[in-house]
């Protein structure tokens, strides 16, 4: 039963937002309830902080890695590209030319 409660804790509270004091407040509620017998608080509680640190050291890891994955664009690289684009829409664009030939169509 102990297994199935901390699940439910864990899904409900939310791991990455867990602190030993709101664990400690969730769990101590559950007592009061009478859904977790007082001798098992203190264990649920080390165990859902633990867990959610080991959740938030594995979100750091992942942030880590993508950040590191991601290579920023200098500035020399993002204006050629925009000069590129400017070139693309130049040609896309209809000349003074060409707008009056096709009025007079």
């Amino acid at each position: 039963m102990a297994s199935l409660l901390e699940k439910t804790v864990l899904l409900g509270l939310g791991v990455l937002t867990l602190t030993r004091d709101k664990v400690k407040e969730a769990v101590d509620e559950l007592v009061a309830e009478g859904k977790v017998e007082p001798e098992e608080s203190r264990r649920i509680v080390d165990v859902l902080v633990a867990k959610g640190e080991k959740e938030r050291e594995e979100l750091r890891k992942l942030i880590r890695q993508e950040m590191e994955s991601v290579r920023p664009v200098a500035r020399r690289e993002f204006e050629e590209l925009s000069r590129k684009i400017d070139e693309l829409i130049a040609r896309l664009e209809p000349t003074e030319e060409e707008s009056a030939e096709e009025e007079t169509d």
